[in-house]
């Protein structure tokens, strides 16, 4: 709270959250060192104040809100009303993300956060970025590897070419191509282009049967040979990106969390040919990407910055890749039953 008391000359601004689950305020506590959901965000940031928190489950809003200092309330509608938000985060089911967002429109909060993807239908997505852009409603979509400060040097060191041109790519995932797939797609997109061309090779169902997980090989702007590979979540999670440079291999890890870096040397024992040194570990700054997130939505609305790290466009082409691939998977499906 004393950072509050430094920054005292900044608007404050005020932030509500609808939902209550992991990511709004149960990944963490106000003790973690880390900053890993929407209300340990609003709470520790300097310029921002947690003023009310929402949950169909009321029992548990009153509980999550009593652990982060703040109010729940019974409707969302009478939190809107009563504390007049600047912010509002949506951290509710994807499938109920076009409701929320649609009914938060008449309230004109000056910027929204919504959890990916920003709706589970096209269609909807479409109609929330052309209601909210005709309104003036800023929207920030969480893909929250984009705030990390360690991916995006990563990516300014991609665009210098200092590793070289991409040879080959692997992203792992699990759990549905749209809810965590998602995240992936838009890391690589963000690291090298809008996609190319793609085509599905398998799917399986390990979360949603609306949303399988689909696995393909692809091909992006800055990355021709691009393997997005399919897990499967009822036996573990994963999430990585494996990439080969000319010059190095980087490999994400652990969701996120790590990089392992490993530059080119000569055989020890056939010294004619190059092979990759050790890998070299580092730990990334994802554990502060809610922090910095929240930061650029405060940047934004003081107006010391036009660009949102990732916008409802961003969003929306994300979304598009994805709803590409589940047509293309359905139509394999349907040739081979």
């Amino acid at each position: 709270m004393s950072n509050k008391k430094m920054h005292s000359k900044d608007k404050i601004y005020r932030a509500a959250i609808i939902g209550a689950g992991r990511i709004a305020a149960g990944f963490d506590t106000p003790q973690h060192k880390d900053i890993l959901t929407h209300a340990h965000a609003f709470v520790v940031h300097p310029c921002t104040s947690l003023v009310g928190l929402f949950d169909i489950d009321k029992s548990k809003a009153t509980k999550v809100a009593k652990k982060w200092s703040t109010k729940s309330f019974k409707t969302v509608e009478d939190m809107l009303k009563k504390t007049e938000p600047e912010i509002v985060s949506v951290c509710t089911p994807d499938n109920t993300h076009y409701a929320v967002l649609k009914s938060l429109v008449k309230y004109r909060p000056k910027l929204v956060i919504c959890e990916k993807p920003l709706t589970t239908k096209l269609d909807d997505t479409e109609k929330i970025i052309n209601q909210f852009e005709s309104l003036k409603i800023p929207l920030l979509v969480n893909y929250s590897r984009r705030f990390d400060r360690t991916l995006q040097k990563f990516r300014k060191e991609i665009g210098s070419n200092k590793y070289g041109k991409v040879i080959a790519t692997v992203g792992y995932y699990s759990k549905g191509i749209l809810h965590n797939g998602s995240h992936l797609i838009d890391l690589s997109r963000w690291f090298f282009g809008d996609v190319m061309w793609s085509q599905v090779l398998s799917s399986l169902v390990d979360y949603r049967k609306d949303d399988p997980t689909v696995s393909a090989v692809m091909s992006f702007e800055r990355c021709s040979n691009f393997y997005l590979v399919g897990g499967d979540e009822r036996k573990y999670g994963i999430f990585e990106l494996d990439i080969l440079f000319e010059k190095a291999r980087f490999r994400i890890k652990d969701f996120g969390f790590s990089i392992t870096t490993q530059k080119i040397s000569k055989d020890k024992l056939y010294p004619e040919f190059k092979v990759l040194d050790q890998e070299k570990f580092t730990p990334t700054l994802l554990g502060n990407a809610m922090f910095e997130l929240v930061s650029n939505v405060v940047y934004y609305l003081d107006r010391k910055t036009t660009h949102l790290v990732c916008d409802g466009q961003d969003a929306l082409k994300v979304q598009r890749i994805c709803h590409n691939l589940l047509k293309k998977n359905n139509i394999c499906r349907d040739l081979l039953s």
